[in-house]
């Protein structure tokens, strides 16, 4: 039994251009600097403050 279709896949990129979605991909296997990873601290607190 599978979730998903082992046989295709769909993906949706809202307009990006394929330079940008590649970089995207590429940039995914990096792993995030301490100072991304604060920002990133920094944003979800923020969210958590306004919901």
């Amino acid at each position: 039994n599978h979730f998903w279709s082992p046989s295709y896949c769909v993906v949706s990129v809202g307009g990006a251009s394929l330079e940008v979605v590649k970089s995207y991909i590429q940039h995914q296997r990096t792993p995030p600097s301490a100072k991304q990873i604060n920002q990133s601290i920094k944003i979800s607190a923020k969210s958590r403050e306004l919901a």
